[in-house]
Order: structure tokens, then sequence, then C-alpha cells
């Protein structure tokens, strides 16, 4: 039998080939698959970018120089297959760390494959740590904080169907905030005075907190005393008047034995009462809170055009915009249903005072007194337009071993200005300029705030099963067609 070299030679030369690129489709599949665990190879086409983590927290993680573990105790099989896009997005969160630092570790631990990988952190931390547990902590310091899974997610209560359901992720938030705190050289501490209230905002003032690396603690005035070594409290819209006894801890509290070093946040509310012990206190600060409800005479100074009581302000540039974007300095702060601030004074004794935010020149306060005028003859009395504070700060010093040393009273007008439906919304700078204020009177530079992202929205997210079936085509498909014409191409060759 005559062998012909030519059909054995370009045959050869073909298998070759088809077997080159066959392993070259397979080892691209394996390098591709091993890098997309350490670095971000995927595409989020979603309009508001909800499986990134923002430029913000890229930043700060941009400068970390500790290392970090973020253990999640759930498998992640369970993520990579659950058809619930809530947990899918935290679970591409999660991962984001560990692509945007090499400081940071994430690890999947399946409690029930290995129940006992959770011991070493235990000796760290008095509270418990179960299934569905997220433990973030620094290996340098042994600092650590634990959050369960459901705490990265906003619920409601759905009437209808009698179930919790989630609304909206805030899984970079509570991750953030959690590795602010372990690595914060200073942490500080924060009590939320959990008095009788109206106020729908004390939930996101504490988050806002947090995530900025506060542990925030919450305290029952009547039946706790306030913690003298905690750094900051918040007092958020009392209905009724304080005891002349939680008026003298408070005192206590700020002045710190003469050494101040002490904050304080406060927000005024029209549902209030009277309180006069609350009055005296804050005005002997140099900040008051008048009666009646700041209204707008100007419609295009206004949230909505139809609603006098809803404003809009602008932020003045000063010491206390440090963090907010440049681009998003011009951006309003919503202020609705705001009490009038007076600044009584800007500097007497050790005291110096100054307004924060204040409304436009066409602005006017509508007293109790106008509004009965209005109910009474349904016409409007006359107004006298002028600019008022909606936001105001007092600052006590003392020299302590020659350094100036203050205690910080923060003072808003209406507590809708740090409800979570204003500062989750990006074209107002509620939320950016609370924190940039907080930040600046403890000497902080990288405060964050972070929006909850709702999901409800359609995504080009893929299920389990389409994953899957593209799995199959790129690894197993393509590399069989590939083969297939190359077969072909050889079995043409071999029979010319």
């Amino acid at each position: 039998m005559k062998i012909n070299t030519k059909k054995l030679k370009y045959g050869t030369v073909a298998t070759v080939i088809t077997v080159i690129v066959i392993v070259m489709v397979v080892l691209l599949n394996v390098i591709v698959s091993s890098l997309g665990e350490r670095y971000d190879m995927k595409f989020d086409l979603t309009p508001n970018n909800n499986f990134e983590i923002s430029e913000d927290t890229t930043d700060y993680l941009a400068k970390l120089n500790e290392n970090v573990e973020i253990c999640t105790t759930v498998d992640e099989l369970f993520f990579e297959t659950t058809e619930n896009i809530y947990y899918r997005q935290a679970y591409e969160v999660l991962k984001k760390y560990a692509q945007n630092s090499s400081k940071i570790e994430v690890n999947f631990v399946d409690m029930t494959v290995n129940p006992t990988y959770v011991e070493k952190y235990k000796q760290y931390y008095s509270g418990s740590i179960n299934d569905y547990s997220i433990i973030i902590f620094n290996k340098d310091s042994n600092r650590i904080r634990v959050v369960s899974v459901n705490d990265l997610f906003n619920t409601e209560f759905d009437y209808n169907y009698y179930a919790t359901t989630i609304v909206s992720s805030k899984a970079e938030q509570v991750i953030t905030s959690a590795l602010m705190y372990v690595t914060d050289p200073d942490p500080k501490t924060a009590v939320y005075l959990n008095v009788t209230s109206q106020s729908t905002s004390g939930a996101n003032i504490t988050d806002m907190l947090e995530t900025n690396g506060f542990d925030v603690l919450t305290v029952d005035p009547l039946t706790e005393d306030i913690p003298m070594d905690a750094d900051l409290i918040v007092i958020n819209s009392p209905l009724n008047d304080f005891s002349e006894e939680l008026i003298a801890q408070l005192y206590d509290f700020m002045e710190n034995g003469g050494n101040y070093g002490k904050n304080m946040i406060y927000t005024a509310s029209i549902s209030q009462n009277e309180t006069p012990n609350i009055n005296a206190f804050l005005e002997e600060w140099g900040i008051k809170v008048g009666d009646g409800l700041i209204a707008e005479n100007n419609a295009q100074n206004r949230v909505s055009a139809s609603s006098p009581y809803n404003i809009k302000t602008y932020i003045e540039s000063n010491d206390y915009t440090t963090g907010i974007p440049e681009e998003t300095i011009t951006s309003p702060v919503a202020v609705p249903n705001s009490r009038p601030l007076e600044v009584l004074f800007d500097h007497f004794g050790n005291i110096d005072a100054m307004s924060l935010l204040n409304t436009s020149e066409t602005a006017f306060v509508m007293t109790n007194e106008m509004m009965e005028h209005i109910a009474d003859t349904n016409e409007m009395p006359e107004i006298t337009e002028q600019s008022a504070s909606v936001m105001a700060l007092a600052r006590k010093y003392a020299f302590v071993d020659n350094v100036q040393t203050y205690s910080n009273l923060i003072v808003l007008g209406s507590d809708y200005i740090l409800d979570s439906t204003l500062t989750s919304m990006p074209y107002y700078n509620n939320g950016d300029y609370f924190v940039s204020i907080v930040n600046k009177i403890f000497g902080k530079d990288n405060g964050l705030y972070i929006v909850a992202k709702d999901l409800s929205s359609p995504t080009y997210e893929t299920n389990a099963a389409q994953a899957n079936v593209l799995r199959i085509i790129f690894m197993f498909v393509l590399p069989a067609l590939v083969a297939a014409a190359g077969i072909a191409v050889w079995l043409k060759r071999r029979h010319k």
C-alpha cells in the first residue's frame, strides 16, 4: 500500500492545530474562571450598577492597610444557585471587597460541613455566631463585628400575604460600615436616646452613624443613665419635655468634667408638645427652636411647587462641606416641615454658634396665630419674607493641656431632613451633608454615605439555569464545534 505523504502531512498538521485550539479554549476557560474569583471580570448592565460597590467604598478599600477576613457562614453554593435577586446581589457585593483589595479575604463556610471553623473568633466575640452570620475580623488588631445575612436587607411586612418581604439591599452599607469599625484606630460610640417620638427617621440616623464606623447603643433614659464614656448622644424629636434630672445628665455629659470633647445631635419636630426644659438647655448654647413652620413663598424653591412647607435649601461652601463631592455640592438639601431655628449669638463666653443651613430670602414663618387666622377667615395674612436657619451648630470649648477642646451641639429644625426617603435620593444632599458635618466635628475625613438599592426594576442578571447553559456552551459546545470543524477539514484533505 502506497502512503500518500502529502495527505498524511496535511492531515497531521490539521489534527495538531485542532488539538491545540481545543487545549487553548479549555485553558482559557480555566484561567478566566480562576481570575474571576480574584478580579472583577463581570459587566454590570443594570441601570444603577446594582451589583457594583460605590466609588466611595472602592476609594476606601484602596487605602486599607490592615488584613481583614470576611467570613460568611453560608455555603457559597446557596448564593450561586438562589433565585432571589437580593441574595444574588449581596453575594456579588461580598466578592467585590476581595476583588478591590488585596488586604481582604472573603470566605464562605458551610457550618454543617465545617462546624468548628468559627471557634477561632469566639475569644474575641461574646455574642452568638450561627448559620447565616457574617464575621468581619481584623486579623491585625483582632477587632471583630458580626452581623446577620438578614441585616443586609431592608424589609417590610406585606399584609396581603402576611409575610416579610425584602424591599431594598443595604449590603454595601452594612459591610463597609463593619470594615470601618474593625479598622478604625479610634472607634467612637454613639448613644441613641429611646424617647417617645412620632419621628420615622430614627432607624435611618443610626444606620448612617453605623455606616461611618460608630458603635451605636440604644438607651432608655427612663430606666438607664446616659453612659458618660460615650462620644455622641442623639436626641430625635422627643414628643414630651425632659425631666430636670435628665437635663442635668445632658449638662454633665457635654461638659465632661470641664474637659468637653463630647457631641450631641438634636432634631426638632412640629409634632412635639411644649418642651421648656429642652428649650432652655438649647438656648444656653445659643440656639433657639421657634414655633410655627417655615414656608417658601417662591414655588421654584419648593421640592413640590404645590407644597410650601417642603422646601429646597442650598449648601454654601464652608468648613463643614468636607467630604461632599464638588460635582454634587450644588444639589439641594430637602427640608420638609421644619421649625425655624434662631442663632442667638455668634460668640458668647466660651460658646460659638452658627447656622449651617439656611432657606432662601423668599421664605417666611407660618406661625400658629397665622394658621388660626387662615382657619377663621380663609384668608392669607400678611407675611414677612426672610431667610431662616434649619440647621445650626454650637460649640463650647475649654483649653485642656493648652489644647482647645470642643463639645459640639448640632440642631436640626426638622426630623424629616434625615428621613430615609430623602437621604436615599441621589439628587438631594441630605445624607451627604449630615455625614460630612458629623465627620468634621469628629475630625474624620473618610466619611461615607451609601444608599440602599432597590432591585425591583428589571436586571440583566442570569439565574442558575441560564448560567449553566452558558457554561455548557462555552466549555463544551464551542470546543466540540471547533473539534468537529477540524476533523471535517482533515477528512476532506485526506480524501483529496
